[in-house]
């Protein structure tokens, strides 16, 4: 597996985190602690280590680019001084090759993450999650979607940084894993017969990104 420059880069920089000053603003930085809820949005580049989860022949019709890039929607609460806890959505779009077809990564869990240094504005942060992922077989030609889904996990870590009184910034790189139990058929005239079946395969993989949130 070749891990994201991104995840690296993140690693290195956690570290350092520790040692930066607090802005001029440390009122602003202290301030937003009476501030619960935040809402926001994020980049998202995923890589998995296998999409053959579909249990059909020749899915997906083309080799599948290693990486997918996307964004996603996060809406949370912070409770006490370290725990955050949130609602996320994730997707990510590879290419196929040979195929203007894509495929998608996509995610829906309920996180829970762990901030360290409460009392500096960047806090390094551990995090996990679970709820439900897939990956969905997108046609281009308007022909609708083949869905394979099932429940999901992630795992790791982070920086998060409170920019001032309402805005935070947050570096993500997690671990992840879907267990895919059922493929939907939404494609339209049903090409794959218009049948739901089984499937009983798993992958996991990486996903990292930036996220923007803005507090209220």
């Amino acid at each position: 597996m070749r891990t994201p420059r991104f995840a690296l880069l993140l690693l290195a920089l956690v570290p350092l985190a520790a040692g930066l000053p607090a802005p001029a603003a440390a009122e602003d930085a202290a301030a937003p602690a009476q501030r619960r809820w935040h809402v926001g949005v994020g980049t998202a580049s995923s890589w998995r280590s296998d999409h053959d989860v579909f249990d059909r022949e020749g899915l997906p019709p083309g080799d599948v680019a290693e990486v997918g890039r996307g964004g996603g929607v996060f809406f949370g609460r912070r409770f006490g001084d370290r725990v955050l806890g949130r609602v996320q959505v994730a997707y990510a779009r590879h290419d196929l090759e040979g195929t203007p077809d894509t495929l998608a990564d996509v995610e829906i869990l309920v996180t829970g993450t762990v901030l360290f240094g409460a009392d500096h504005p960047v806090h390094p942060f551990v995090r996990g999650g679970i709820g439900g992922g897939g990956q969905a077989l997108e046609f281009a030609d308007g022909g609708g979607n083949l869905i394979a889904f099932g429940p999901a996990a992630i795992a790791g870590g982070g920086l998060h940084w409170r920019v001032g009184a309402r805005l935070s910034l947050e570096w993500e790189a997690v671990a992840t894993f879907t267990n895919f139990l059922q493929v939907n058929d939404e494609t339209t005239g049903a090409r794959f017969g218009g049948d739901d079946w089984q499937v009983r395969g798993s992958n996991w993989g990486w996903r990292a990104g930036l996220g923007l949130a803005f507090w209220f």
